[in-house]
């Protein structure tokens, strides 16, 4: 049986994705809309389900063409970005799938939710799953080391798990700093593993100290998104529509973006110091890293832009209006910047 709280969640999301109309932008004045090129993809009703399913979580092959797509209808979907097609449709979990992530190397996809199911499937051999494990509650995220070594799940549970990615053994556990936790993170070294969630708390684990050295309130409410930068700076996003940057060896330089006009969902580092986010205004806001100052906004999606991810010049975002957009970050002066997949009969896109 679905816990009460995620069949809310579950209601909550189908009436963002049915619902939700084009909100009013409240960017800082005089930012443009970026001309970059979008390719829409559009999510596939399994089971003859009476609609699409909302996007939970998206993530790029790093070193590949793959994307990963999933969401509230229980399926793994593999679309090939090259062939502009879906090539896999993965139906082992049971429940809302929360998280997805390819390992660095590419050779593993890790996906997880509400059915308290970790998988790890190898992407030479999509048929079953390499690694099954199954934890206490319901998994909101998970994350690989750098390294490829050990992947960590956190969720609606007080502990975070370490497990072997070649075995699936449980290495370590450790104590969350509340029972609902939505983000975890490795640094670029693997030094530092950091964790937020509800009580707007960032913890942070020195693994090569084996200790916790940081407890640290970056925010008034439920943090939802967390990872490093490349020079090993904590980004993290939250219902409060702030994004702070904490520095875990130093938690007093933190700084903060701009207050936006809505909860936050997600972010994204991307090439050339830009950040991205995105949240309930249903827009992509693009961020310069160097002053903390919005560069511009990406428009398109009409239900909250729920997931993030980017490799490789592209960036990708999940959205509970039921699509997934796959943009190039490199601008494009070109008036048919934006191209439709999965075309229904008489869909048309328009530019603003």
């Amino acid at each position: 049986m679905i816990q009460r709280r995620h069949f809310l969640g579950s209601v909550a999301a189908f009436y963002a994705s049915s619902l939700s109309l084009p909100r009013l932008s409240f960017a800082v004045t005089g930012q443009e809309r970026l001309n970059w090129q979008c390719d829409v993809i559009e999510t596939i009703a399994h089971n003859r389900a009476l609609r699409n399913p909302v996007v939970t979580a998206v993530s790029l092959q790093p070193a590949g063409d793959l994307l990963a797509i999933v969401g509230d209808d229980h399926h793994v979907c593999i679309y090939d970005t090259q062939q502009k097609k879906y090539i896999e449709h993965l139906n082992r979990h049971t429940d809302w799938i929360r998280t997805a992530r390819f390992s660095p190397d590419g050779t593993r996809l890790a996906t997880a939710g509400n059915d308290r199911t970790l998988l790890i499937w190898q992407t030479k051999d999509w048929r079953y799953p390499s690694i099954v494990q199954r934890n206490p509650e319901a998994i909101f995220d998970v994350a690989y080391s750098n390294d490829g070594q050990k992947v960590v799940t956190v969720g609606f549970e007080s502990t975070l798990r370490i497990f072997d990615v070649a075995t699936g053994d449980q290495l370590e556990q450790l104590e969350c700093p509340g029972p609902d936790n939505h983000a975890v993170a490795f640094s670029p070294d693997d030094r530092f593993l950091a964790v937020g969630g509800r009580s707007g708390v960032i913890r942070v684990w020195d693994l090569q100290g084996g200790r916790q050295i940081l407890d640290i309130k970056a925010h008034r409410q439920r943090i939802r998104s967390l990872e490093f930068t490349a020079d090993g700076q904590m980004l993290s996003a939250s219902d409060d529509q702030l994004v702070k940057l904490t520095d875990p060896r130093d938690a007093k330089e933190m700084k903060s973006l701009p207050r936006q006009s809505s909860k936050l969902y997600a972010t994204a580092m991307l090439g050339h110091g830009l950040i991205a986010t995105g949240g309930s205004d249903n827009q992509i806001h693009i961020w310069q890293l160097s002053d903390l100052q919005e560069a511009g906004r990406l428009s398109g999606h009409t239900g909250t832009v729920s997931c993030l991810d980017y490799s490789r010049s592209k960036l990708v975002s999940g959205s509970f209006d039921t699509h997934v957009r796959l943009w190039s970050t490199e601008q494009n002066t070109s008036s048919t910047d934006q191209r439709h997949t999965q075309l229904k009969d008489g869909w048309s896109p328009t530019l603003k």
